[in-house]
């Protein structure tokens, strides 16, 4: 029923994007600034409803080699002029080595933009999120973010990855959801630690690719200028 209910307000938003950006054609200063406002708010409605699929039912996934360190610095390097913005720095401690798994690049991304937005959201006052990544004998990388805001209380960890559970006023609850089952759809576990006024850190773990399983997978890795503070 939900993956019936956000296919049927799709078709309308598609054509409400549609007639937002012919608007903008012809719209003064003024007008143009109106309409990106609610042209910000439909796409904040189509991601929503892309989570909500993910939820309501199974979903095919497009499986690629990828290498981890690489999608990680993409996502500060997109997050990064946000948290700035708010007095935020993002601390990126990588690997020595290339570690790659199994995975989709995009639905990667998305739950990587969802903890470090969160993150940024925690804390009011700004500081410093830490990311970083490490491997263990087990043929496991864990990758690991850490904020210094408020944390979190026992009952709201309890009910972290619930869908629709949510402490914000204009949350949907989803997004916590779809990044567990995104998570889980790459063979990985996530886990959470928090202690009020002190903080959050979430732990993400995957399945590390060797050599042999290569073969498998389309190579997905592009070398890319970056730079981090």
């Amino acid at each position: 029923m939900a993956a019936s209910i956000a296919h049927e307000i799709r078709n309308p938003l598609t054509s409400l994007k549609g007639f937002t950006e012919l608007l903008k054609l012809n719209a003064d200063d003024e007008s143009r600034m109106y309409l990106s406002v609610i042209d910000s708010e439909l796409q904040r409605m189509e991601q929503i409803l892309s989570e909500l699929l993910v939820l309501s039912k199974p979903t095919t996934m497009k499986v690629e080699l990828l290498e981890l360190d690489h999608i990680v610095k993409q996502v500060i390097e997109f997050m990064l002029p946000d948290a700035l913005m708010k007095n935020i720095m993002i601390q990126y401690i990588s690997p020595s080595n290339q570690i790659y798994i199994g995975g989709n690049e995009n639905r990667l991304k998305q739950v990587l933009m969802n903890l470090i937005k969160n993150a940024m959201e925690s804390m009011n006052n700004g500081g410093t999120i830490t990311v970083e990544m490490a491997t263990n004998d087990c043929a496991i990388v864990e990758l690991m973010i850490k904020d210094e805001g408020v944390g979190m209380d026992s009952t709201t960890l309890q009910n972290l990855f619930q869908p629709f559970y949510t402490t914000k006023s204009t949350g949907t609850g989803l997004g916590l959801a779809f990044v567990k089952k995104v998570i889980e759809e790459h063979d990985g576990v996530i886990g959470v630690n928090s202690e009020l006024q002190k903080g959050t850190c979430f732990h993400l773990q995957f399945p590390i690719y060797t050599f042999n399983q290569l073969d498998t997978l389309e190579v997905s890795s592009k070398d890319s200028a970056y730079l981090v503070t």
